[in-house]
């Protein structure tokens, strides 16, 4: 070994260290989206139910941490264990940028410019300190540069297998990597002069890829997940796809998109400018590029085409897809740092200093915006959620705008029913009046087992995306704010005002029963507040009550309650009826739900189609039962065709002191 290459380890594993270090450091406490949905389902779901088709061995791979994890003793969310693994493996990537552009060039200087320049830019940085597949994925995708690098100098079959298993990996950490395959079969095909050696490194390369990923997928297909249909199979694997948030046709808007997800991949602030040097260096190296392997040089440039096509008509303002092509540009870049000036030496030396320069630059814009990004203390959403968390008992229905809400709310406060715009969506198959069914039923259950709901005006009233940013789900539903408000216009005589800080969002809320219990009681002219009735033919919520036309043994059930009749006086039912039997009866349910006639009033209405408020005095019963757990009130003891329409129901509470 000389000292060259001595140097170069050394300072590979000084660079592996200061990186794991820095990713450590300012590891994100702030998460994406994605990232919380994948540390919910790995702390939550069983291993078999964790294959994404997009990233297939992401979600075992997490569950294979949390294993280890819980082996160790760690109790609680796998998410720091998560972050961590990233964090080393986006060391491990710049380690390997770094390697590589040394092997490359020969330039320790610019490989180290290459290297620093990647592990600095704000997308690299981000989703190495963050619970995302994209970063692992790199560095699949950087060991098949590596190995394409090194079939361009030797073609050799045995190269080209571990290029295919290389490229395997890659494409079940990111499905979208299988467009590397045309960068690879360039390289290959131009590294040799005859067809007979290209038909043997393309077998050697093609047939690990096909076993590595078929297989994977073929296993999760037929022994893991069950599915024998092929519909079954094709709407698994393409789901994503075909849900209209991706893809579209190139525009203008594309365009601008683009411009504006590359600059935030660079640095979120200045990026531009950072991509224009970035440019001139590449433009003022150009010998160096060109001194290249000819196969190595077709396979970046296809690279980048390829990726950059594909991802401008998918998405490409999102910075988390341009992290695939960091490492061909990287290779470019140190090509570029490492040219040889033939007129002006002193000034080609000066292209690595330029190269470390910029390098810098990226470290100082992005230090403080990840800092920044990843504060805890800063982040909106979290004091939303710690708001409502107060608001709210488990069990409560949170209806939030479509976002990290609905994650952040089960993950750090465990408030698990949580529902959106987006979720009754998907679950309805996109039919809006299937899902605005679906968000009622959830919210009369709720009323039902006695607990609040929240609900959100943005959630009842979807706002607009911002200009430039992509459409909001509400929009790619292709539903407008007033298509979602009427859905929920029966609600708005019951939902109060929520006490929220004046700097967070509107919220709104049906109280839970105990509440209403000592408020205003139930007004059934607003709706049933998760009351229920049996017995009847037919019923109907009016600006009068709650009609209806009884059968046999009629009954309205109350949600679940718990209060001690030693607090309550009398019990107030508001009521007309057209009926000819008048026998009512008020019974009290215990704490475990049952009816007995030693915990009931009898009473006889007056028919008419007046209202009448009867005041049913229950003090003689507070020595039979002390608490309650229900109501349940029988207006009439059989139908005979006439309608009763209960106006509202409420409890007297006893006066302070105990006197009545």
């Amino acid at each position: 070994m000389n000292d060259s290459q001595a140097y170069s380890r050394w300072l590979a594993l000084l660079l592996g260290v200061a990186f794991i270090a820095l990713y450590l450091l300012t590891l994100t406490k702030v998460h994406t989206y994605d990232a919380l949905s994948y540390i919910l389902d790995v702390d939550r779901k069983p291993w078999p139910e964790l294959f994404h088709p997009h990233h297939l061995l992401y979600g075992p791979l997490g569950a294979l941490i949390r294993w280890l994890a819980t082996g160790l003793g760690w109790q609680g969310s796998a998410e720091l264990w998560l972050q961590v693994v990233n964090a080393l493996a986006g060391a491990v990537g710049v380690v390997l940028i770094f390697l590589l552009g040394r092997a490359v060039t020969g330039s320790m200087m610019a490989a180290l410019a290459a290297a620093l320049s990647v592990g600095w830019s704000y997308a690299y940085w981000y989703y190495a300190v963050e619970v995302e597949v994209y970063t692992l994925a790199a560095v699949a995708l950087t060991v098949a540069l590596w190995l394409l690098a090194a079939i361009a100098r030797q073609p050799r079959w045995q190269t080209a297998f571990w290029l295919g298993v290389a490229h395997g990996v890659a494409v079940l950490g990111h499905q979208t990597n299988a467009l590397l395959v045309v960068p690879a079969l360039v390289t290959l095909r131009l590294a040799v002069s005859n067809d007979r050696d290209r038909l043997r490194l393309n077998i050697a390369y093609l047939l690990p890829l096909g076993c590595v990923v078929g297989g994977a997928y073929l296993g999760v297909v037929l022994g893991v997940s069950g599915m024998r249909r092929w519909d079954e199979v094709w709407a698994w694997l393409t789901g994503y796809a075909r849900t209209g948030f991706w893809g579209g046709a190139i525009d203008g808007a594309k365009l601008v998109g683009l411009g504006k997800g590359w600059s935030e991949t660079l640095a979120m602030n200045g990026g531009a400018i950072v991509g224009v040097l970035a440019c001139m260096l590449l433009l003022a190296g150009w010998r160096g590029i060109a001194r290249l392997p000819r196969s190595l040089l077709a396979g970046l440039l296809s690279w980048l085409l390829v990726y950059g096509l594909f991802f401008l008509w998918w998405e490409p303002d999102n910075i988390e897809f341009w992290i695939a092509s960091l490492p061909p540009l990287a290779v470019l870049l140190s090509a570029a740092l490492a040219t040889r000036h033939p007129l002006d030496r002193w000034r080609a030396g000066l292209a690595g200093v330029a190269g470390i320069a910029l390098a810098v630059v990226l470290f100082a814009l992005n230090l403080p915006a990840i800092v920044e990004r990843g504060d805890a203390n800063r982040d909106l959403q979290r004091r939303i959620a710690a708001a409502l968390a107060e608001l709210s008992q488990p069990g409560d229905l949170i209806i939030v705008p479509d976002g990290v809400l609905e994650l952040y709310l089960p993950h750090y406060w465990g408030r698990d029913t949580v529902y959106g715009l987006n979720q009754a969506m998907i679950a309805s198959g996109g039919d809006w009046l299937a899902a605005c069914a679906l968000i009622q039923q959830r919210i009369e259950t709720t009323l039902a087992s006695g607990y609040a709901v929240l609900i959100a005006d943005e959630a009842q009233r979807p706002a607009p995306a911002p200009p430039g940013q992509p459409p909001t789900p509400a929009e790619r539903f292709g539903l407008t704010a007033e298509h979602v408000a009427a859905c929920y216009d029966p609600l708005q005589a019951k939902l109060r005002p929520v006490a929220l800080a004046a700097d967070l969002p509107s919220y709104r809320m049906i109280p839970r029963a105990n509440a209403l219990l000592w408020a205003d009681g139930w007004d059934f002219r607003a709706g049933r507040w998760g009351w229920r009735a049996t017995g009847v033919v037919a019923e109907a919520m009016t600006a009068a009550g709650w009609q209806l036309t009884p059968a046999f043994d009629p009954a309205l059930i109350s949600p679940p309650l718990l209060f001690s009749l030693a607090d309550v006086t009398a019990i107030e039912v508001r009521l007309a009826t057209t009926t000819n039997a008048r026998d009512a009866q008020l019974f009290l349910l215990d704490p475990a739900g049952q009816t007995s006639e030693a915990y009931s009033i009898r009473f006889t209405i007056t028919q008419g189609n007046t209202v009448a408020t009867y005041r049913l005095d229950v003090t003689a019963l507070a020595d039979r039962l002390d608490l309650v757990g229900g109501l349940r009130f029988d207006p009439v003891s059989a139908g005979d065709g006439g309608t009763v329409i209960v106006e509202s129901i409420r409890l007297v509470r006893r006066p302070v002191g105990g006197g009545q």
